[in-house]
């Protein structure tokens, strides 16, 4: 009589499963789940897209041609700045007169700005309201320069104190905020760009984007 082959045995596994009565496992993830992730993929890029192509749609977001006049303050402050004598001053007399250089510099771009004329309102208070915050952030650098020269030939030290929102967010960071909901047409004008916070040490002045 032939020989009849032996059927499976009811805990092996014709797939190489080693546990008895295990299903083997999907090799791939759900539909669902993939068309989810491109679903997702797609409106992260979309909003990538947006921001870099069109910029945000804050409701303080200025018009392109304030945008513009701004801006050109800013770039024409940059290069004025960047014409100074002493980029790196390390005595105490070099640095109140490198930091009040930059001062005079910095207030003619912030007179610069209260002659742009957005057009629409929002805009305009915003920009009225970030170059007061220019003028905060120049005076405490005055009153820095000031403290300095007081203290000529001794050895005190003064600290540099930034002006701050609500007395704890360095009013830097809301500045930079407002250029930030006006990328591209502002980067110009991020506080870095323009070294606004450096009152010590070498002075670096370059493009700066969000």
């Amino acid at each position: 009589m032939p020989d009849v082959p032996e059927p499976p045995h009811p805990n092996g596994s014709l797939n190489g499963s080693a546990a008895g009565g295990d299903r083997p496992r999907r090799a791939h993830a759900p539909w669902e789940f993939l068309i989810l992730s491109l679903f997702v993929a797609l409106v992260c890029v979309g909003i990538i897209l947006g921001w870099t192509l069109v910029g945000s749609h804050s409701p303080e977001r200025l018009d392109q041609p304030a945008a513009a006049t701004a801006s050109s303050a800013c770039n024409d402050a940059q290069a004025k700045l960047k014409a100074l004598p002493n980029p790196n001053p390390t005595l105490g007399a070099d640095r109140v007169t490198r930091v009040r250089a930059e001062n005079t510099v910095l207030r003619g771009m912030v007179a610069q700005f209260a002659l742009v004329r957005p057009a629409k309102s929002t805009p305009a208070s915003a920009l009225r309201d970030w170059g007061n915050d220019w003028t905060r952030m120049i005076d405490a650098r005055a009153s820095y320069a000031d403290q300095l020269a007081a203290l000529a030939g001794t050895q005190g030290k003064v600290r540099f104190i930034y002006p701050a929102t609500n007395g704890i967010k360095p009013i830097t960071e809301e500045m930079d905020d407002f250029v930030r909901e006006n990328h591209p047409n502002l980067d110009a004008c991020f506080t870095t760009a323009l070294q606004l916070e450096v009152v010590e040490g070498q002075r670096t002045y370059q493009k700066v984007t969000s």
